[in-house]
């Protein structure tokens, strides 16, 4: 489906205002700011916003967007091997990375700017549930250990992921950087801190 002029509208104050709220903060950026960087004026804003919040809610919900969009694009069901398996979480780790490239202030404003703990809640017990799928493939394809308890192991894993995206917005990571991250997670999922051997 074609977007619409208001949808075009809608989707360039939402750009504008993670980038206004991840360069000044929330609490610092005014619908003045949000209005400036568009070059229009704040009824152009009240037309398509009821207010600050209502936008910050918009973009926090367009940023979680993109983070499941790009762990959806994996099945957690179609690994066969544990190759598969552990190139498929790197491709994983990889492409969260590079939201930062393609998507700077709104990944930024994720890290920076959350807002509202319920919200932020949600979205990570979402992105849980989904790592649990494939923490459970791992344990029934014997990748990972029998016994592991599913639901706490991809909720820490969920939690690594999250730092290593709040390191990412704090500050650009070039191409060998975001590698050496990748892979030190995935080692860190498959071989945990423990001596090998």
């Amino acid at each position: 489906m074609t977007p619409t002029l208001v949808d075009r509208r809608r989707d360039e104050i939402i750009d504008a205002a993670a980038h206004v709220f991840g360069e000044k903060g929330y609490h610092e950026a005014g619908i003045a700011d949000i209005a400036a960087r568009l070059g229009v004026g704040h009824g152009t804003f009240y037309r398509y916003f009821k207010s600050k919040r209502d936008i910050a809610n918009t973009a926090f919900d367009r940023a979680v967007e993109l983070v499941a969009a790009t762990m959806l694009d994996e099945d957690p069901l179609t690994s066969a091997t544990l190759d598969e398996y552990r190139a498929q979480v790197g491709r994983i780790l990889s492409r969260l990375l590079d939201l930062f490239d393609e998507q700077p202030a709104m990944m930024r404003f994720f890290q920076r700017q959350l807002l509202d703990v319920e919200r932020l809640g949600a979205a990570l017990d979402g992105f849980a549930a989904y790592t649990a799928m494939f923490v459970r493939n791992g344990v029934d394809r014997g990748y990972l250990r029998p016994g592991i308890d599913v639901r706490l192991a991809a909720q820490a894993l969920i939690a690594v992921l999250f730092d290593i995206t709040r390191r990412a917005a704090a500050e650009p990571l070039d191409a060998e950087a975001k590698q050496a991250l990748s892979s030190n997670a995935v080692d860190l999922m498959f071989f945990g801190l423990a001596q090998p051997g």
